[in-house]
Parts: structure tokens; sequence; C-alpha cells
């Protein structure tokens, strides 16, 4: 994957970053620990972050393939350090992230948009958490952040995906809004932030992280020791397997959950 760091000329304050790794955007251990790098490498000038991907969806989570293709436990292991590094990058940001999701948004790609300020999609986006059929157990420390305990346990249990629309409805996105309005409307929020005084949104934003129940670290610290075991008695490994071998589908088609 490509990660790219821009400040635009037209936006003073503005820091888009952009995510990219065709065909399907699975985010490699290199890309999570670069998105972090660039999360600390912000300025007294910066007021506010864009996340953004772009071609084939925003993310289909981490890249299956080079979990099972690195030696022992590596793959499995770096991609949870990096992966818990790069939402806790999010989330301790000293400014607002806001994140803006187009077609699909799988496994740590939903990490990514739980530990963000503010997070849009496209009204066609689909999200799922598809820990349970990759052998593993993450997803839950930013997915009780977005939705009702029930609402995400059905959603873990079943893996089952859901649309932008009813995802919104239950207080899990901020916005949605049609395709070609995305990257304007991302924007258009990331303008306003960056106009207020950069003093003032980096102590709402700390006063904010503080008031909030929500420790992105240790929640995802607990999760991954389910995810080190799963991976220790071979479960972990057998069920990213099947999807490798084609055994199981991988990117949901439909929304089922929007329809009852």
């Amino acid at each position: 994957m490509t990660v790219t760091l821009e400040r635009p000329a037209d936006s003073p304050g503005v820091v888009a970053i952009r995510l990219a790794n065709p065909p399907v955007n699975a985010t490699s251990i290199v890309d999570l620990a670069a998105l972090t790098e660039m999360l600390a490498s912000l300025s007294s000038d910066d007021r506010v972050v864009v996340i953004s991907a772009e071609g084939r969806g925003f993310s289909a989570g981490g890249d299956l393939k080079e979990m099972e293709g690195l030696p022992g436990h590596e793959g499995i292991v770096g991609q949870c350090v990096e992966s818990a590094r790069a939402c806790v990058a999010i989330s301790q940001c000293p400014v607002p992230v806001v994140v803006a999701v187009h077609d699909y948004c799988l496994g740590v790609g939903l990490e990514l948009v739980g530990s963000a300020d503010i997070s849009i999609a496209a009204d066609n986006a689909v999200f799922q958490w598809t820990e349970v059929d990759n052998g593993t157990v993450g997803g839950a420390a930013q997915g009780y952040r977005m939705l009702p305990p029930q609402t995400l346990r059905y959603l873990m249990f079943t893996a089952e995906p859901i649309g932008a629309a009813e995802l919104h409805r239950l207080g899990g996105l901020t916005e949605v809004v049609t395709p070609e309005r995305l990257s304007e409307r991302a924007m258009e929020i990331a303008t306003t932030i960056a106009a207020k005084p950069a003093g003032l949104l980096r102590k709402l934003k700390a006063s904010l992280d503080g008031l909030e129940p929500f420790d992105v670290e240790s929640a995802m610290r607990y999760e991954q020791g389910f995810i080190f075991q799963l991976n220790l008695e071979g479960e972990g490994s057998a069920a990213r397997q099947r999807f490798l071998q084609g055994d199981r589908q991988g990117i949901a088609t439909t929304t089922a959950h929007d329809d009852r």
C-alpha cells in the first residue's frame, strides 16, 4: 500500500492522509506503521487530519496473504501490534481526525474508523466485522464506541454486513452523503475545524479524550490476548487459510441486516 500525506495549499491547517493498495485495499503491517508515523509527525500548524482511501474500497481489512506468508507468528503479531499503534495514534491524535469511507470497510478498517473523532461515509458504503470468519476476535474495542452492545454482538457473531445508512441511524457514523459528495464533504468539515484557534482545538480534543470512558490501547491489548491464543492453537491460521484457498466469501455484496 502507498500511504501519502498532503497539506492542501488551499486548506491551511488540514492534513490529508490517503491509503491505496490495489486491488482491494488490504492493510499491511507497513501501511499501519506508516500511518502511525505520519500522525506522530504533525506540526503545531496542523489543526485537523482527514483520512481517506483511493481505489476500490476504504479497507478490506488486514492483509491475510501477508499474515500467512510471514514465518511463524510474525504476521499476526505484526498486524496486531501495528494496528493497535495506528488506532492509538488516531484516538490520541492532538487534533481532530476525520475519516471518509467509500465502498466497503472491513476488519482493521473499522478499527480505524471507530478510533476517529468524526466519520462520514458514502451512502452505498458497506461495513462488516469479519473477525469471526478470519480466526480472530478483534474489532469490539472500537465497535462498542460506535454501536449499542447487542447490535455490535449480533454483527460480530454473524459477520453480517451493515450499510452506511443503518450504521448512521444507530449512531456509528457522523454523516452519510452521496459518493460524489464524500471527498468534498470531508474537506468542508475539515476546513470548518481548521478555522478554529489552534490552541483551543488541541485543548478541546484533550478534554474530550480525557472525559470519554474509552481506552483504545488497553481494550485492543485485551482482545489481542485472545487473538494470540487462537493462533497458537492453530484455529486462527486455519480460518485465514479457508479464505485464501477460496473456500469462503470475502467482501460481502449484500447488507441483509438492513432489510430486517
